[in-house]
């Protein structure tokens, strides 16, 4: 669940921070991800296209919630992770919610905030992921819901499963109450939009879930995905977070190649792979580059 979160304040060696040297003397960059399937697959597209253009990587995945990752991308134990732009800006200001829905108001605005931080973001994928609120089919037609209007005036009667951050994410539960006025019976703590999830919603353990848009779970298990008619959600397009003092020529030019050819549809079939197939992330990432004739 990608709801903003509170950036720990970057230091004078943050801000200084540069790629550590491996033994070869080259720069080697440490790429980051948070804990779900889609950033890790995404992470390794980062790490191969970089070593295919002769740069040094070191891959860090897996390293928790958005909380363990920032504060290491900002003191520097981390120099390029991938992130969302919508929801990055409203991390740094969540009065932004009207530019944070295009990337053309968001990406200029989140230049604007990590430029004094000693970083940037290079250019969105076309891949747009953002949060969104599912049920089953039985679900659906029992309570006529569509959207996440219609949920509002039964929702006292259901249980919500999603990640624990959610209750106190303005995307979340925090945000369904404000905008939607949507108060549910119960919460439950799962996994990040993963099988526990989807599970818990297959057999009735919770009656809606937060799950992403491009993870496939929602076509792969035939979930009503209720639209936010409301515009509670970002507009999530899939970006590079990258300290400055590594952001050369070289490697903005290898990222940029990357994330023009990332579409929705094609992020969607990677998660699918992983999350479905239970295929190695490591192993579809490589595949895919294939492919695309990017590596």
């Amino acid at each position: 669940m990608r709801g903003p979160r509170i950036f720990l304040a970057v230091t004078a060696l943050s801000l200084l921070a540069a790629a550590c040297t491996s033994s070869s003397g080259s720069p080697t960059i440490t790429i980051g991800s948070t804990n779900f399937y889609e950033q890790v697959i995404v992470a390794n597209l980062y790490a191969d296209v970089l070593q295919h253009a002769g740069i040094h990587t070191k891959l860090r995945p897996n390293l928790g919630s958005r909380e363990a990752v920032e504060p290491a991308f900002a003191a520097g134990q981390l120099d390029l992770y991938p992130d969302y732009a919508g929801t990055l800006l409203l991390f740094f200001n969540a009065n932004d919610t009207r530019q944070a829905t295009q990337t053309s108001t968001a990406i200029p605005l989140l230049k604007q905030e990590l430029s004094p931080k000693g970083a940037t973001v290079l250019n969105p994928a076309p891949a747009i992921d953002t949060n969104v609120f599912a049920v089953t089919k039985a679900t659906a037609r029992r309570y006529h819901l569509t959207t996440l209007s219609s949920l509002a005036p039964v929702a006292s009667q259901l249980t919500l499963g999603a990640p624990p951050e959610c209750p106190q994410r303005p995307t979340c539960e925090l945000g369904l109450a404000s905008v939607y006025g949507i108060h549910f019976k119960a919460f439950t703590s799962t996994d990040e939009a993963g099988p526990i999830t989807v599970a818990d919603l297959k057999n009735g353990t919770v009656q809606v879930a937060e799950l992403f848009s491009s993870d496939g779970n929602v076509l792969e298990n035939g979930f009503v995905q209720l639209t936010d008619d409301k515009h509670l959600q970002p507009a999530d397009y899939l970006i590079p977070v990258i300290h400055k003092s590594v952001d050369t020529p070289a490697v903005s030019a290898a990222l940029n190649a990357l994330s023009a050819k990332l579409t929705t549809q094609q992020l969607t079939g990677l998660n699918i792979k992983v999350s479905v197939d239970h295929d190695d992330p490591s192993a579809v990432a490589s595949q895919w580059l294939k492919k695309e004739h990017l590596t």
